[in-house]
């Protein structure tokens, strides 16, 4: 892993720090997550973004020298922003700048599905990082922006893309019967039928743990030990698995 020290200036308080931007193992995809995470291509998203330590604002790195809208440093210097930081240890911090993120993005604009996606690969970080509770807080995050953009028409042509992450999303949060309902709503759409079989078992198990496999979703339904002949043997995300 490859760690190069940065120096960023916030573009709020202008405070500078030194943030350390880790680039990722350089090694081949050896997993597959259910939620489309691929190992270890999204491993240690906590190098896409930094936090100041002073007022806390939060961006990712290349936004950091973009001018920041009256209304968004008002939100920073908020009670509602900065009762998000009120927590622990580092690792807690770096997962829940996650959450700072996008509160911030939602200010600006930003697309809802963009943002559910957002809080979902946030919540990867959170997992990672040992911060379970952070990690629920995102991946409830990730299921009312991903409503909200299915509801609105906002999903950028592929809403069956939406529902299938509502269902996953949902069954991680042990919300078993809205995951169901998103599962049927996505009806027999081809590109994901099989991955929304698995998560129709692993419903119906009332299992909420968090999967990847060394196949990639589209391709389950061909190799399979544990599920009947659908599916391989699955492998579960532990907390505190980068270290």
């Amino acid at each position: 892993m490859n760690n190069s020290p940065t120096v960023i200036a916030c573009p709020l308080c202008f405070n500078h720090f030194s943030h350390v931007r880790q680039d990722g193992k350089k090694t081949v995809t050896y997993g597959y997550g259910l939620d489309f995470r691929v190992v270890p291509r999204d491993c240690n998203r906590i190098a896409d973004i930094a936090i100041c330590p002073e007022c806390f604002f939060t961006a990712r790195i290349q936004d950091f020298e973009q001018k920041v809208p009256g209304h968004v440093k008002e939100l920073v210097r908020s009670e509602e922003y900065t009762s998000i930081f009120k927590s622990g240890s580092d690792e807690v911090l770096a997962a829940r700048g996650w959450l700072g993120l996008v509160t911030l993005l939602e200010a600006k604009g930003l697309n809802p599905r963009d943002l559910g996606v957002l809080s979902l690969k946030g919540s990867w970080v959170a997992r990672e990082l040992g911060s379970l509770e952070t990690e629920q807080e995102l991946l409830q995050a990730a299921d009312a922006y991903l409503d909200e953009a299915l509801r609105r028409g906002l999903t950028k042509g592929d809403p069956g893309m939406v529902m299938y992450l509502l269902g996953e999303i949902n069954r991680r949060r042990g919300e078993f019967m809205r995951g169901r309902e998103m599962l049927t709503f996505l009806g027999n759409n081809p590109r994901y039928r099989y991955p929304a079989l698995l998560l129709t078992v692993l419903i119906e198990e009332e299992d909420t743990t968090p999967y990847w496999s060394l196949h990639s979703p589209d391709q389950m339904e061909q190799h399979s030990s544990r599920f009947k002949g659908l599916f391989p043997a699955l492998r579960s995300i532990p907390p505190k698995k980068i270290t």
